[in-house]
């Protein structure tokens, strides 16, 4: 009989990164006939995913609006119970740890098993005080933990006390890469997320007029969408960077994008394994990065592959762009050197460690 597994989302139907890789390894867990999958959002806020799922994986909601963090959660408790029983769901993996405070004591007395699936890093988590009671909950009533890099594998043992019952899987990678991509590029920087504070939008405001006023014959492109959209295209007018600094919102070909892409540029505050630059890897693309704890370097080789920046120095990261705008030999051997690095994060390799985890549940 196969194994029939849950996915907990907030809403699977958006465009995030986290909804990618989650429909990426349902997807390819549905295609096992071990394993029977479904995926239960908090809402959906649109008709159809932005990811094509699996036609044999269904989908449900608990209710029809949003609900934030806090006492609203409570009546969903009894929902997400009831929806457990009535579909005999062996495991329930939480796409965001904040889902298992739902997730946990709906389980509870149930056969569910409970996947705590981190997507951050634990100082995001403990950065944000609703996060930080829920992480501190969780880490000691979950079934298992899946954690996305080595250090926050460390974290979560020395820092948090989860000794047993956790790993750290790698994201997979989403393209199948083209085998001459060099030809393709063109003089263009890119960088991919939501458009939210976390992302470090001061940070690229202030190195992309850096750039793009000493090269007028390069673009910035930046892919996503978010609230500090308006605050970036009121900086566009502001310093004339019309078709210059372009926001092109989300996108559907980002694998497109990635094939013209130069330089691909990372200003976040905070990154667990960032899927942007994984998939900026896959498609030999150099990637700049601030040094922030945790993910950029354990994708990022300095000097081989990439550049890490100092976290948040702007002018420092600026002068390492121009490096590689200068010199186009040393982008492509960035980037081939990326490329033969991705073995790690090959897709049916990461669907088989997700594999091992589900059978010992």
């Amino acid at each position: 009989m196969s194994k029939k597994i849950c996915f907990f989302s907030g809403d699977i139907t958006r465009s995030g990164g986290t909804e990618r890789v989650a429909v990426q390894l349902a997807n390819a867990l549905q295609a096992d006939e071990a394993y029977d999958i479904c995926i239960i959002s908090l809402t959906e806020q649109q008709k159809e995913p932005f990811y094509p799922l699996h036609p044999g994986i269904n989908r449900y909601k608990l209710g029809e609006k949003w609900i934030n963090p806090g006492p609203g959660y409570l009546p969903l408790i009894g929902k997400l119970r009831k929806f457990l029983k009535d579909k005999q769901i062996d495991i329930i993996i939480d796409i965001d740890i904040v889902l298992d405070v739902l997730a946990i004591p709906a389980a509870g007395g149930l056969k569910t098993k409970v996947v705590s699936w981190e997507h951050f890093t634990v100082d995001f988590e403990l950065s944000v005080m609703y996060r930080k009671i829920i992480l501190k909950y969780s880490v000691k009533r979950s079934d298992y933990v899946v954690v996305l890099t080595d250090g926050d594998l460390e974290e979560y043992r020395n820092r948090l006390g989860r000794k047993k019952a956790i790993r750290r899987i790698y994201n997979p990678v989403a393209y199948e890469l083209k085998k001459d991509t060099e030809s393709e590029k063109r003089k263009i920087i890119l960088s991919v997320g939501r458009l939210v504070p976390e992302k470090g939008i001061e940070y690229l405001k202030k190195v992309s007029v850096n750039i793009l006023e000493r090269y007028p014959e390069w673009q910035w492109l930046i892919l996503g969408d978010g609230v500090e959209r308006n605050n970036l295209e009121q900086f566009i007018r502001d310093n004339h960077l019309q078709n210059r600094l372009i926001l092109m919102g989300n996108v559907e070909n980002v694998d497109e994008y990635l094939r013209e892409a130069s330089i691909f540029v990372v200003t976040s505050k905070y990154e667990g394994l960032g899927l942007s630059m994984l998939e900026a890897r896959e498609m030999k693309v150099p990637c700049v990065s601030f040094d922030v704890k945790m993910g950029p370097r354990e994708l990022i080789n300095h000097g081989i592959d990439g550049v890490l920046v100092p976290a948040f120095d702007c002018d420092e990261m600026a002068r390492k762009i121009e490096v590689l705008i200068n010199d186009p030999d040393m982008r492509v051997r960035f980037a081939e050197n990326a490329y033969l690095c991705m073995d790690a994060f090959e897709a049916n390799k990461i669907t088989e460690q997700w594999k091992e985890i589900l059978e010992v549940l």
